[in-house]
């Protein structure tokens, strides 16, 4: 089996902590190493994050619950985690699966900030 790249970016914008996902969110892509970079950001006493999925190319079923799970992770934790920037495809398998409506989604980090 190829092990399909999944780099994390973590950045820091204003007062949010933005975590680029480039590459694949998929099964066998190391999906669980972005709950370890959401926790991480948590301890560090970071309250809003915005995970960018504009580099994303593919999410699959691993990948959303790893989004979901990451969600539930930062509100246990009285974080926000939004989602910005998510390509086309990815949005409508978030929509088709019912998931998107759990996540709060902005087309831009600048505009997850502001809210």
């Amino acid at each position: 089996m190829i092990m399909k790249k999944l780099e994390l970016r973590e950045r820091e914008l204003d007062k949010a902590h933005v975590i680029d996902v480039v590459g694949e969110l998929t099964v066998g892509s190391g999906t669980e190493r972005l709950l370890d970079v959401v926790r991480k950001s948590l301890e560090a006493g970071r309250r809003l994050l915005l995970v960018n999925l504009k580099e994303c190319s593919r999410v699959d079923s691993s990948g959303i619950g790893e989004l979901v799970t990451c969600l539930v992770t930062a509100t246990r934790h009285d974080a926000v985690l939004r989602l910005t920037a998510i390509p086309q495809p990815i949005r409508g398998l978030m929509k088709m699966t019912n998931v998107l409506k759990a996540f709060e989604v902005f087309d831009t980090d600048e505009e997850a900030i502001k809210q």
